[in-house]
């Protein structure tokens, strides 16, 4: 049995026993990982973002999930390739101080990164590896959408995504910041130096049904498949806009009681509204209803690049995102203009509409694009390209002198 397939056991005290030891797994540290040095390493680095995706055997590691665990893996593999031997350990490991000399920190969040980056020196190359948009715009995005929540139905919920540390000295303090997305995100980190961004991925796919027979039943229904964040998300909005449309949600997320609370009507009540709950990527309950549905939708407010959105396209699922998704989705995607109530009714009625040839257009287009340019292989090149860059302009001497370098057409 899988590492992978443990966690998708449907005990549900299994999952929290299991959870429970990742947990522990991540106060570990890992030494000298070379697993994929070419030869003797040239320099050594420092990684502090996830642990316990190393631990088990390569064949039993996880090969579903990319983000984040498919990162924890590819990040130091391309490390290795470039001729790094690499220490790892978490990122909200705050007890563990290096004794020794790095050539290079990676480091992600806001936890650690200063007083790693300090221990260092000047020495060693520091680079930020960020999974969203600068931090002061994230939580901004954020506070809108629940304050037009309040707006809208008079409940103010808590936040449910909000970074709650400050990156702005990790972010200050970085020769270099590499993020996922496109040049949305880059936008973000303008005003910071060697900013590149990279495509986030998705494991291959090897199920079937990627390419459906029939596209016309799929068109009246669409996948809500989604990380936690009810309303950071927008699934406030689309349960609004979908209610007394005849057209079906599928939602496949975490709910929060007390946004459950609010929803209660539409969650139990309306008939083309199916909560899923917690559905595993690819698992059999997910191939029907990849199977099912012709879409997948987000209304989200910030991201770096959703992965669970990118899994769904990798499953031939047609994509309706707003720009604050930062994907690329070309003239086969659903562009949401607006993350409002009446623009989502009006964009989901359109695509329901669709013709079905052209719901097969843009299906086999998506298909023949989202395997090459959100590859694992794409990802780690990227972002070996993207360390170059930065490691390169410190070399230079124009690495520590401000100014931003949108970097993101380098690294796609």
């Amino acid at each position: 049995m899988s590492w992978q397939s443990l966690y998708l056991a449907p005990n549900e005290r299994l999952r929290k026993l299991l959870g429970l030891a990742r947990r522990l797994a991540e106060r570990l540290t890992i030494t000298g990982y070379r697993e994929y040095c070419a030869g003797p390493p040239a320099g050594r680095a420092l990684l502090s973002y996830m642990v316990s995706p190393l631990l088990p055997p390569p064949r039993w590691r996880d090969k579903v999930l990319f983000s984040n665990r498919g990162l924890a893996q590819e990040i130091p593999r391309a490390l290795n390739e470039l001729g790094y031997e690499l220490d790892i350990l978490h990122y909200e490991n705050t007890a563990w101080t290096p004794k020794r000399h790095y050539d290079l920190f990676v480091g992600h969040a806001a936890y650690n990164f200063c007083r790693i980056a300090e221990a260092l020196g000047e020495s060693a190359v520091r680079i930020y590896f960020s999974t969203g948009i600068y931090w002061r715009e994230w939580n901004r995005r954020e506070a809108e959408r629940f304050y037009e929540l309040a707006v809208r139905s008079g409940y103010f919920l808590p936040a449910d995504r909000a970074i709650a540390q400050s990156e702005e000295e990790a972010n200050s303090r970085a020769d270099g910041i590499i993020f996922l997305g496109n040049r949305e995100v880059a936008h973000t980190y303008a005003r910071f130096t060697n900013a590149i961004g990279l495509n986030n991925a998705a494991y291959p796919v090897l199920w079937d049904g990627v390419v459906k027979q029939e596209y016309g039943p799929g068109r009246s229904h669409f996948l809500f498949f989604s990380g936690r964040g009810n309303v950071h998300k927008g699934l406030d909005l689309l349960l609004e806009a979908f209610v007394d449309t005849g057209l079906h949600l599928h939602i496949c997320q975490h709910l929060e009681p007390a946004f459950r609370r609010v929803y209660k009507q539409e969650l139990e009540g309306a008939p083309n509204i199916h909560p899923h709950g917690y559905i595993p990527m690819r698992s059999p309950a997910f191939y029907r209803l990849a199977a099912q549905c012709n879409w997948v939708i987000s209304a989200t407010c910030a991201e770096g690049q959703p992965g669970a959105v990118i899994e769904c396209m990798a499953h031939g699922l047609i994509p309706i995102l707003p720009n604050s998704a930062n994907i690329d989705v070309e003239s086969w995607g659903v562009r949401l203009p607006r993350c409002d109530v009446d623009t989502i009714r009006t964009v989901i009625r359109e695509a329901a509409g669709m013709p079905e040839r052209e719901c097969r257009r843009r299906a086999r287009e998506m298909l023949a694009e989202v395997p090459e340019s959100h590859s694992v292989e794409r990802f780690r090149s990227s972002f070996k390209r993207a360390v170059e860059t930065i490691v390169a302009a410190v070399r230079r001497g124009s690495g520590r002198t401000g100014g931003a370098v949108l970097g993101h057409a380098l690294c796609r």
